[in-house]
């Protein structure tokens, strides 16, 4: 599943899987209102975790509980990476996704999470993330001028390439947590 959020750390865009995740409309899951289907005692230390993110605009990675539709807790694995765009690298929010754990980890007593922060005056991100951020502000334009042809086809790339950010995502983020 991917997201992107804005420069708050507020929703914008949730693939539609996670409808079918977490029974959650992607109304309803915008701005912070996913965190309503993150288990109550996950919520706080993932919320916290993602905000932390927003005021420092690194990357994260955080591995929590949601519920399914018919009650069950899945774990899953989210993580994200910063968007900068023109003028100056300004900080556009964060393109990312959501993973379902195959089994709940071992140490499932909590949630647990990381943030990656980035050097200062290092050039950040990879090819696609730097793809990312020019899509993203494409978004931003596209949807202001309600184009909704040219919005769905910068939603389809967007989806793409997040889906291959997706994959270094999930790999740095199961490193990073120790869950190799």
């Amino acid at each position: 599943m991917v997201f992107v959020t804005n420069e708050a750390g507020l929703c914008t865009f949730l693939s539609k899987d996670w409808t079918s995740l977490t029974g959650q409309s992607l109304a309803d899951a915008r701005s912070f209102g996913w965190t309503r289907v993150v288990h109550p005692e996950d919520r706080e230390s993932v919320r916290n975790l993602v905000l932390a993110a927003i005021k420092e605009q690194c990357a994260f990675s955080v591995r929590y509980r949601v519920r399914a539709p018919d009650q069950r807790l899945l774990w899953v694995l989210a993580g994200a990476v910063p968007s900068f765009g023109p003028p100056g690298r300004t900080f556009l929010g964060f393109h990312g996704s959501v993973t379902v754990l195959p089994e709940p980890p071992e140490d499932i007593a909590a949630v647990s999470g990381c943030l990656r922060p980035t050097e200062p005056g290092v050039r950040q991100g990879s090819t696609l993330e730097r793809a990312a951020d020019h899509l993203l502000a494409a978004h931003s334009l596209v949807s202001a001028a309600a184009s909704e042809s040219t919005l769905v086809a910068v939603e389809l790339a967007l989806r793409r390439l997040g889906e291959d950010l997706a994959g270094e995502a999930l790999t740095e983020g199961i490193a990073a947590a120790g869950l190799q």
